[in-house]
């Protein structure tokens, strides 16, 4: 052990760990285009509040249900061969949109987005299971979570100011083509940490003695219907129900409510979207790195990383503040902390799944089932925008729901997800 230790492992996991962070950088910034450019389709094709938000969630429609499909694809395949196939796909399907001549046209794109984008988050949580001490999986899932943040960031500005010079079919172009360029690096860089030759031993040695918690095999699997028979399979699927929903408010009608409700034109909005969503990049993997500071192996084993979850949950819900903020510095603040605070919430999900499942081949089914419920939530969130903000005419009442929903993610976290995922463990370990 102490030979080990005077080896001093490198850093270069962290390759792997770029390689997810640009992955999901990449889907936001596929999934934002719409968003950013919802403006001019909608006075292009006479779309209605009501129509924008089924367009704005027509992704989901399809990214959603094919969440736990998506999972069980990834256990059998492997990570490496669905990464490559799904971003290829996806890409493929965002480029599309720039040919659209109509409004079932984008919606049918989008659903083709959807079907693509739908492994993401199990893969990089599978990829994380494969690579990523436990002791710094937190600051791993940080990485990879905050690529969304990112993404929606750079899309942001990026695609206002492609939207206002060259137009926004040849946004949804340049969009499709970043996912073609990062499967090439996938494909020359990515392999399990066993057979990549470009890591060095001694950091080998330490991954595969250290991925695992409490020295739990990662040859266990488990049917999927013993593994949605534990109640903490339901709770992370509710929890993430809830936090999701926020995600999606934002994602879909954060620009449109800069512009309509805060009278800024398309690049203001951009330019104040990415603000948001970069400043909440840079406070996730803080916010990443402190819980895996703060969590001891024991406190991971034992299921206390729920309790970050809890306290970012309610810091999200800052956001209910938004509506009767009139200073737009302090609007933009409150924005980022609480997207900040949801990205957050999910980095600490994904990571609390992978601690309390002692069954590691089903962490792809575990993700997916949890994917599901948040994107079923998700899904409902552009649409009852679109119906609150056609009935009142504001915001507000959407912020206040939305606000609602984290606060009971909170409570579902405490009451629901208090024991290990496994039969091997169940037996010996008691009731957090």
């Amino acid at each position: 052990m102490s030979d080990i230790g005077r080896e001093r492992p490198s850093r270069k996991r962290f390759i792997v760990y770029g390689l997810l962070f640009a992955m999901t950088l990449i889907n936001y910034f596929d999934r934002t285009v719409l968003s950013i450019a919802m403006p001019v389709l909608t006075q292009q094709f006479a779309l209605t509040p009501i129509a924008g938000g089924y367009l704005l969630s027509a992704f989901i429609w399809s990214y959603a249900p094919c969440q736990l499909p998506a999972g069980l694809m990834l256990d059998r395949w492997g990570t490496r061969k669905t990464a490559a196939r799904c971003i290829a796909f996806w890409s493929a399907a965002t480029a599309l949109t720039g040919a659209a001549t109509s409004f079932p046209f984008v919606f049918f794109t989008r659903l083709l987005l959807g079907i693509g984008e739908s492994p993401t988050f199990p893969l990089a949580a599978r990829a994380i299971r494969e690579w990523a001490p436990v002791r710094e999986r937190a600051l791993a899932f940080s990485i990879s979570g905050s690529g969304p943040a990112f993404g929606t960031a750079v899309s942001a500005i990026t695609i206002a100011w492609l939207v206002n010079t060259i137009g926004w079919r040849l946004a949804f172009v340049f969009s499709g083509v970043l996912g073609f360029i990062w499967v090439a690096m996938w494909l020359l860089l990515f392999r399990d940490p066993e057979d990549a030759r470009w890591l060095p031993e001694a950091e080998r040695r330490m991954i595969l003695r250290d991925r695992s918690p409490g020295g739990t095999t990662e040859t266990q699997a488990m049917p999927l219907r013993e593994l949605l028979g534990y109640q903490t399979m339901w709770g992370l699927f509710l929890v993430q129900g809830c936090v999701n929903y926020t995600q999606y408010l934002f994602l879909t009608w954060l620009p449109t409510y800069l512009v309509q409700s805060r009278g800024l034109n398309i690049l203001h909005s951009g330019f104040q979207t990415g603000i948001c969503y970069f400043g909440a990049m840079v406070l996730t993997i803080g916010m990443g790195r402190l819980c895996d500071h703060m969590l001891t192996p024991a406190a991971v084993q034992a299921g206390k990383r729920r309790y970050a979850v809890v306290i970012l949950a309610f810091g999200a819900s800052v956001m209910v503040l938004a509506p009767y903020t009139s200073s737009e510095v302090l609007l933009l603040v409150e924005i980022t902390f609480s997207l900040a605070c949801v990205q957050s919430v999910f980095v600490n999900t994904y990571a609390l799944t992978n601690d309390l499942l002692h069954a590691g081949k089903s962490i792809g089914a575990a993700i997916g089932w949890i994917q599901l419920g948040g994107n079923i939530f998700g899904l409902a969130a552009p649409i009852a925008t679109g119906y609150i903000v056609a009935a009142t005419g504001s915001f507000t009442s959407a912020f206040l729901l939305a606000g609602a929903l984290l606060i009971i993610g909170a409570v579902v976290t405490l009451t629901m997800t208090r024991r290990p995922v496994g039969a091997a463990l169940v037996r010996v370990a008691h009731p957090i």
